[in-house]
Formats: C-alpha cells, sequence, structure tokens
C-alpha cells in the first residue's frame, strides 16, 4: 500500500475529512488531495506532522504502508504452539500504541 492510501486509511478511521488533516498539519486540502492519490509525496516534515496526529512516529507510518508490499517476503510461521507463545509474550510486552500498530499490520497479513 502507497503511503498516501495508508494516510487515507487512518484519516477516514478518525473521521477526518482531508480539509481537516491539511488544517491540523498546516497545509492545504488539494496537497493532502495529491499526496493520498499519490499524485504528490509529503515532504520528511509533513510526514512526521501526518504521523503526529495519527500518534505515530514517522517510521511507524512507514511500516503500515509497507507492510502489504513485504506481506509476500515475510516467512510463514508454522503451526508450533511454542512459536505462537512467544508471539503472544512479546505483544505483552508491548504498549498500547505499539499493539495497536502490531494489530493493524497483522489485520493486513491476515487478508492474504
Amino acid at each position: 500500500m502507497s503511503i498516501g492510501k495508508t494516510i487515507k486509511q487512518l484519516r477516514l478511521k478518525k473521521g477526518w475529512s482531508q480539509e481537516e488533516l491539511a488544517h491540523r498539519v498546516g497545509t492545504t486540502t488539494p496537497s493532502i488531495s495529491r499526496i493520498e492519490t499519490g499524485r504528490h509525496g509529503a515532504s520528511d516534515q509533513l510526514k512526521e506532522l501526518i504521523a503526529q496526529q495519527f500518534g505515530l512516529k514517522v517510521s511507524e507510518l512507514l511500516a503500515l504502508s509497507e507492510a502489504d508490499k513485504t506481506a509476500a517476503r515475510v516467512p510463514v510461521l508454522s503451526k508450533n504452539e511454542e512459536e505462537e507463545q512467544m508471539l503472544l509474550r512479546h505483544f505483552r510486552k508491548m504498549k498500547s500504541e505499539k499493539r495497536e500498530l502490531f494489530k493493524a499490520i497483522s489485520r493486513i497479513f491476515s487478508e492474504r
């Protein structure tokens, strides 16, 4: 998924219009539209501001946008209970915002 599509998905999840997101990050509605449709890239500074609005770091925003592209390269875990328990232990140690990011990425992987 492109970063623009990821931003759009996150924006819609918040119930925000393009105009509202533009206002929150100090840019124009047409600029947000061009970013979401892939006609224009966002500057590093704008990516930072957008990520902050969604409670993410830029790296997390990029990870969400890359998740679909990398899903095919991620090895499939065996149905080994030990591996599942290890993943569960890691999940339980995560802070709540990291858990939300992990859940969003895992949903993308499970759609395949």
